[in-house]
């Protein structure tokens, strides 16, 4: 009986992943969409939403109402796309719009196209290019985000075959791969041997298929020549859980196209060999890949190696006030001061579920009773406060003590140091969801630890926090981290060491 019920539970598990298979299209194709069937673009994208499509590949040149449809549809972020051609030169400016995109729109992959090599290349022209690449790979790797480059259909491409890849992965190797079908067809590589060769750095796929070898006519998935399904049976096969994303640039019938792609795409998922019921062996229940990635751990003085360092003593670049300005708190001898004249703080970038490390600390001899003695606050996506407050040895109503979430949960426990003394706060957030008419599906969840000591074991967080009145329910998409500036009229207080893991 048991091995029945085990087995039941595996196949299960597989079914259901089948059905949470990421599936997007590209943005451009739902403005062809709106185009061709004279429709708005918010038609268009409802269309293809209740096709099945959960997500969308963008540019990061969209403008805002149409990114906003996107994101009122519930279209997840599968891809950021940007094109800066290396061969031009230093593209600081380039640069700089996908950074600010990722980080104001809250997409963590980016799709960076370098450009096309000229007719007469320089000396180590490539080599100028993959230096270039590399550095800003690199950056953006250390804040969180994962860069990739494609097969393009070129062949002045510094990405055209498996052959050129090789060269632009070994210089620069952070940086990853979107696998695309069609593309490795046009330039006469073997699909299926390309993707067994890079099947470790593919993080994104295109679907792309093709009337010919050499054609770039991209017809609806499963109507050319590409073995699709046996494409997207080997990936998920081999564990990736990435997004699967249909591309047919050019179709004279887009929505046509659209509705064929993903039916076959879902037909290719569902049609997987799933486990046959047989006689249980240790093995049949372990699974080895993927493997966790290596995050080297933090020290005292350092954060872990996949943190995104919000103050590490030098500067508030990652910061700025509420109106999108330069934060001016007082920076000193690596410490953080509140400068109450100027406001709260937030971060410049906005994020879901986290980990969220900060040291803070009262000053010595301070003075003041109650709520006025040492405010402040640390505000998870703007919303909810984990409140910081002076509670060595200071009687206050036990909800807007340090360690609760503010006029909603106590902490189990004060574990407040006096002050002088640094104490640290160690959170982890859980993201709410939520329907379709703006209330919770699922609330907030918080975990604190104090000092080393838990104050809050995943607390549902009822709604935001408010100084007068109850929790309300508001929803919101990812936020800033907000430090308080408090009105009270102790002396401020400091922080240092801030670090930030995306989960």
């Amino acid at each position: 009986m048991k091995k029945h019920i085990l087995f039941a539970m595996m196949l299960a598990m597989s079914l259901s992943a089948v059905a949470q298979q990421k599936i997007s299209i590209f943005c451009d194709h739902i403005e062809t969409i709106a185009q061709q069937e004279k429709i708005s673009f918010q038609e268009a994208a409802q269309k293809i939403k209740d096709m099945g499509y959960t997500g969308a590949d963008v540019g990061v040149t969209l403008d805002a109402q149409k990114l906003q449809v996107l994101e009122q549809l519930g279209f997840q972020h599968s891809c950021a796309i940007v094109h800066v051609d290396y061969y031009k030169g230093e593209q600081k400016e380039q640069e700089e719009l996908a950074l600010r995109f990722l980080q104001q729109n809250g997409y963590d992959r980016l799709l960076l196209v370098p450009g096309l090599r000229p007719a007469t290349p320089g000396k180590n022209t490539d080599e100028k290019v993959f230096a270039r690449l590399k550095t800003f790979t690199t950056k953006l790797k250390n804040m969180g985000f994962e860069v990739m480059v494609e097969d393009f259909d070129n062949p002045a491409s510094p990405c055209f075959d498996t052959a050129s890849l090789d060269k632009l992965f070994a210089a620069t190797p952070v940086t990853t791969h979107v696998f695309d079908t069609g593309n490795y067809l046009f330039c006469g590589d073997d699909v299926m041997t390309a993707l067994s060769h890079f099947r470790e750095r593919i993080k994104h796929v295109h679907l792309k298929d093709r009337l010919a070898k050499g054609s770039m006519q991209s017809p609806a998935i499963g109507t050319g020549i590409v073995p699709m399904q046996q494409v997207i049976t080997s990936l998920l096969s081999t564990g990736y859980d990435g997004w699967l994303c249909v591309e047919h640039y050019g179709s004279r019938h887009m929505l046509q196209d659209a509705e064929l792609s993903i039916r076959f795409v879902k037909t290719a998922v569902e049609s997987m060999n799933f486990p046959k019921q047989e006689a249980m062996a240790p093995g049949m229940s372990e699974y080895w890949n993927p493997q966790p990635k290596l995050v080297a751990p933090g020290t005292a003085e350092s954060a872990p190696s996949d943190a995104i360092v919000l103050f590490d003593g030098r500067n508030l670049r990652e910061w700025m006030n509420d109106a999108g300005e330069e934060a001016g708190w007082k920076v000193e001898d690596g410490i953080l001061t509140v400068d109450k004249s100027k406001g709260d703080i937030v971060t410049r970038q906005k994020f879901g579920s986290f980990q969220l490390h900060v040291e803070w600390r009262i000053p010595e001899n301070m003075t003041g009773t109650n709520q006025a003695r040492g405010n402040s606050g640390v505000y998870l996506q703007d919303k909810y406060e984990i409140q910081i407050l002076d509670s060595y040895n200071n009687p206050t109503y036990v909800n807007g003590q340090a360690g609760s979430v503010y006029k909603q949960t106590p902490p189990l426990v004060n574990a407040m140091r006096a002050p002088g003394e640094w104490n640290t706060y160690d959170i982890l957030y859980t993201a709410p969801v939520f329907k379709a008419d703006g209330t919770y599906l699922y609330h907030p969840y918080v975990t604190v630890i104090h000092n080393g000591v838990v104050v809050q074991n995943h607390t549902e967080i009822l709604g935001t926090t408010e100084y007068i009145g109850f929790p309300r329910e508001a929803a919101h998409g990812d936020g800033p981290i907000r430090l308080q500036s408090h009105g009270d009229p102790s002396a401020p207080i400091s922080f240092r060491n801030i670090w930030i893991r995306k989960m």
